[in-house]
C-alpha cells in the first residue's frame, strides 16, 4: 500500500495531494521509474519545474529518488492495491485519471522506449564493411569459456543476443548444433555475416530484431528453447533491464542456462556518449534480483576480469558475470 511518511501531519498531505501537477507526477512515477526528463517530455513541463514539484512528494515518502550517474530517476514508493480508500491510494487514482484525460500515461512506454534510440542510432552508424577477423575484444570470449563450459548439459541452441559483430561466435560455434546471433542492428549483422563467412562456422545464423519479437520466439522455441542465451556488454544498452533478462529466460528450454556479462555500477557518464549506454553499469544484487524475478535457479553473480586493450572504451569499467538456469522440471 502507498503510504505517506507517517510525520506528515493528515493537513499537510491534504495540501500536498490537492494539486493537479503532484497528482499526475505521482501517477506517472508509480507507472514507472522515470528521469526529471522523461517527467518535463510526459507533462510538457520544464525540468526546474517538475523538480520544484516533485521535492514535497519526495519530503512526504511518497516518492523515491535514485542517482544513477548525473539522473536522478523517480518511482512512487509503492503501488497501491484497488482495495485501498486511503487518502494517498485516492489521489493516485486521481492522477491515473488526470493522466489518462491528458494522454501522458499512455506517453510513458514511448518514453521509456525512446531510452534506446540513441544507442539504436549509434550501432546503426556504424559501417558494414569488410569481415573483421580479429575484433579489438577477441581475448574476451577466451576469458568467458571457463565460465561457460559448466553450463553446457545440453548442446543444441546457443543464442546470442546482441551479438553485434560476433565476438563470441567462434566460442559458441564448436560447442553448440545451432547458434543464433540476434541483433537489432542490420549493419552490426552485416559485418558479424562477413566475419562468420570468413571463420567459416557454417552452424551460425543471423536473425535481426529483439528478444521478445514473435518472429524469434518461434524460431527458437520450433526448437525446443535454447540450451545457452548469452547476454554479453548488452544490458547497458536496454531501456528496461529487467524486462530483458526476463525475456531471455523465456527462450530457455528446461535446464538451459543464462548468461549475463555485464559493468558493476560505475561514475562514468562519458560511456554515455562513448558507446550511447542508458545505464553506467548495475549493483550486482540488482542482476541477481532480475535473474530470480525471471524464475531462475542457481543464480550466481561474481566478478569478471576478461583481458581488454586499453583502446576499448569500457576497459577502465569493472565487470560482473551472472548465471542462472531454468528448472529441469516443472514445479
Amino acid at each position: 500500500m502507498l503510504t505517506a511518511d507517517p510525520l506528515t501531519p493528515t493537513a499537510d498531505l491534504f495540501r500536498l495531494l490537492g494539486d493537479e501537477d503532484r497528482l499526475r507526477l505521482l501517477a506517472l512515477c508509480a507507472a514507472d521509474e522515470l528521469t526529471v526528463g522523461e517527467l518535463a517530455e510526459l507533462t510538457q513541463d520544464s525540468q526546474p519545474q517538475v523538480s520544484r514539484k516533485c521535492q514535497p512528494l519526495r519530503a512526504a515518502g511518497l516518492l523515491a529518488a535514485r542517482k544513477e550517474g548525473t539522473r536522478t530517476l523517480l518511482s512512487a514508493a509503492v503501488d497501491a492495491g484497488p482495495e485501498d480508500a486511503s487518502v494517498v491510494a485516492l489521489a493516485l487514482r486521481e492522477g491515473r485519471r488526470l493522466c489518462t484525460l491528458d494522454g501522458s500515461l499512455a506517453r510513458v512506454p514511448q518514453v521509456i522506449a525512446a531510452r534506446e534510440e540513441t544507442s539504436r542510432r549509434f550501432f546503426e552508424a556504424q559501417p558494414s564493411g569488410e569481415a573483421v577477423v580479429a575484433l579489438p575484444d577477441a581475448d574476451l570470449p577466451h576469458a568467458f569459456a571457463g565460465v561457460v563450459a559448466p553450463l553446457l548439459p545440453g548442446r543444441a541452441l546457443a543464442v546470442d543476443v546482441g551479438a553485434g559483430e560476433g565476438a563470441f561466435l567462434p566460442l559458441l560455434s564448436p560447442l553448440y548444433d545451432r547458434v543464433f546471433a540476434l541483433d537489432r542492428s542490420r549493419a552490426r549483422l552485416a559485418r558479424c555475416a562477413a566475419r562468420v563467412a570468413a571463420l567459416g562456422l557454417p552452424n551460425v545464423r543471423q536473425l535481426e530484431g529483439s528478444v521478445d519479437d514473435a518472429a524469434v520466439i518461434d524460431e527458437v522455441e520450433r526448437r525446443g528453447g535454447a540450451d545457452l542465451v548469452l547476454v554479453a556488454r548488452v544490458l547497458h544498452h536496454a531501456a528496461r533491464p529487467a524486462e530483458m533478462v526476463s525475456a531471455c529466460a523465456r527462450l530457455l528450454r528446461r535446464g538451459g542456462s543464462l548468461i549475463v556479462l555485464d559493468y558493476m555500477p560505475h561514475e562514468d557518464e562519458a560511456m554515455r556518449a562513448a558507446q550511447a549506454d542508458v545505464w553506467l553499469g548495475f549493483p550486482p544484487e540488482q542482476v541477481s534480483g532480475w535473474l530470480n524475478a525471471a524464475g531462475l535457479e542457481d543464480v550466481q553473480v561474481s566478478p569478471f576480469s576478461g583481458p581488454l586493450p586499453a583502446s576499448e572504451p569500457d576497459a577502465h569499467l569493472s565487470w560482473q558475470i551472472a548465471s542462472g538456469r531454468r528448472a529441469s522440471a516443472p514445479r
